[in-house]
């Protein structure tokens, strides 16, 4: 029991600072703006559908992750985000006892202590924990280990449990997967039936939800991909031993740059790194071989290790190059098989002593880089994670707060960076219109033209530009917005149709959209508004749809 406590007192040591933070990044698409997470009735309905309901689409199927979010809304609303980081620690914190108990049944209890200590205050997993929309990681380890240690239990129950565990995790992330696939290898009691059974279940769900394709992306050639693997490899292992310069959004090619010097700075950079990472992946395989021979449970980590990090090796497609919280389910397996081979040893206790303080302190740091959105984009920019998106996140927020040569500034470096930036181009547009160019503004919009991601966005920054410029109500143009399906153009032209005074035409076009998407509070809020003057007992019905769907509904 001391020793569980131990570990949950460090991960509230490093971690509680966080408890001062907002909300930044996807936490508006996954949190401020998700309609599933706003009553319990809804939480059968968000089974039902992908992540990102109101943002760029993507193919992440995680509903517990909306559950989770589900309750602490209803604990918190929006207003406490305390709260939600209170969570994320609880559920870190779980996570880590249950690797403990896990780790305790093949290694000396001192041993799993110090995998499950350091494993809780690694500085990788900071961008899980401090980060409210990283709890997916935290939800899929929890589920995951739990399973894992039930499953060493002979009992029916236990195994049934188990299954239920397994299930959890694969429903929180798709790196749960992982745990189901160890279970076979790990504990030889497990009876196929009861995976067979979690696999169907967590199948049926994902492939009858609601799935928007997301975005094409061009898929790197074969031929990259053991290049970008290996400088991968190299780059985690230097994080897992030095993470000193800690961000969102790596990259592993050069980014783009303004002169020649730097160019052929960040390519040799790259080239060491990709032999580097061959060279550690060949060392790799020398201790797994040596692991074979003398120890088959510090094999059994290390091969549970890589079927864990597999996927996110960039031998197959991924959305992005490396990312730190990808780690998270990983790194535990490789801390206990170093646990396991060195845990008998004096000097390796000393250094693990003093990598757990380097450790802790580095993430007590690292919770001040999360305190709110303009602080996680300045210190992501400064730490080395200069992408495209990150310029172009921070643009749109200096243009919102009329910073707009600032925003320019950012654009523009967003749009140096290789490949083409239609979220760039669209914010030019925005802080275009804001200074009243409209010439810019039109350019900006061109280049977005005709692309079915942004195409209700470009027709409704093109009706503003029309009504500045030209004094023109191009009411036609946001209408063939509303049209794509996007809630917010869908939104804009009902009350666009209510200031023409339009009424009867905004209900009906309102009534039509909540038939196709009935879950939406704030479209039952906005009929109930449209009907309050000429029919109070209707919106009196639709403020009752509305309070159903969002607990903390007020008129």
């Amino acid at each position: 029991m001391k020793r569980l406590l131990l570990v949950v007192a460090a991960v509230f040591l490093v971690y509680w600072p966080a408890l001062r933070n907002g909300f930044v990044w996807d936490d508006s698409a996954l949190i401020l703006r998700d309609p599933f997470i706003r009553s319990w009735l809804l939480i059968p309905a968000g089974f039902r559908y992908f992540l990102f309901t109101d943002a760029t689409a993507s193919n992440f199927y995680r509903p517990l992750q909306r559950v989770a979010n589900t309750f602490d809304y209803a604990l918190y609303g929006f207003d406490k985000p305390w709260g939600y980081h209170l969570t994320n620690i609880l559920l870190h914190a779980a996570g880590a006892v249950f690797l403990f108990l896990f780790a305790r049944r093949f290694l000396s209890p001192n041993a799993a202590l110090a995998a499950a200590l350091l494993w809780a205050v690694l500085p990788l997993h900071s961008s899980a924990v401090i980060y409210v929309s990283g709890r997916a990681d935290l939800l899929a380890a929890l589920f995951g280990f739990a399973a894992l240690y039930l499953l060493g239990f002979p009992r029916a129950s236990c195994r049934l449990a188990a299954a239920v565990c397994l299930l959890a995790a694969m429903l929180s992330k798709e790196s749960g997967i992982v745990f189901a696939v160890l279970s076979i290898f790990y504990l030889r009691r497990w009876r196929l039936v009861f995976l067979c059974a979690a696999f169907a279940l967590y199948g049926a769900l994902r492939f009858s939800a609601k799935e928007i394709p997301p975005p094409y992306k061009e898929p790197v050639p074969p031929a990259v991909r053991p290049i970008l693997a290996a400088r991968a490899w190299a780059e985690y292992a230097g994080l897992l031993v030095a993470p000193i310069h800690l961000h969102m959004e790596r990259d592993l090619v050069p980014l783009g740059a303004e002169n020649n010097k730097e160019v052929l700075r960040q390519a040799r950079f790259r080239e060491f790194q990709t032999l580097l990472g061959f060279a550690l992946f060949a060392g790799f395989l020398l201790w797994c071989r040596r692991a074979w021979r003398a120890d088959r449970v510090v094999f059994g980590f290390l091969l549970a290790f890589f079927a864990a990090y597999l996927p996110i090796s960039n031998l197959f497609s991924l959305n992005a190059a490396a990312a730190e919280h990808w780690l998270y389910v990983p790194s535990a397996f490789l801390l206990l098989a170093l646990a396991r081979r060195f845990g008998s040893s004096r000097t390796a206790g000393v250094l693990a002593a003093v990598w757990f303080c380097f450790f802790g302190v580095r993430t007590f740091l690292r919770n001040a880089d999360w305190r709110d959105e303009r602080t996680f984009l300045e210190t992501t920019i400064r730490d080395g994670g200069a992408s495209a998106r990150m310029l172009t996140n921070l643009g749109t927020l200096e243009s919102t707060q009329g910073d707009y040569q600032a925003a320019l500034a950012d654009f523009k470096q967003a749009l140096s960076r290789p490949g083409d930036q239609p979220f760039a181009h669209l914010g030019m547009a925005a802080t275009d219109i804001r200074l009243r160019d409209f010439s810019g503004a039109r350019s900006q919009l061109e280049a977005v033209a005709g692309l079915p991601l942004l195409h209700a966005e470009y027709l409704q920054y093109l009706a503003t530009v029309e009504y500045l410029q030209n004094h023109a109500d191009r009411v036609d143009l946001l209408r063939e917005a509303a049209r794509t399906g996007s809630w917010a153009a869908e939104k804009r032209y009902v009350a666009h149709l209510d200031e023409r005074n339009e009424k009867v035409p905004a209900i009906i076009e309102l009534k039509n959209f909540i038939q196709k998407e009935p879950f939406r509070a704030e479209s039952w809020k906005m009929l109930g508004d449209l009907l309050k003057q000429s029919r109070p007992d209707l919106a009196e019905a639709a403020y009752v749809q509305a309070a159903a769907r969002d607990i903390h509904f007020t008129r």
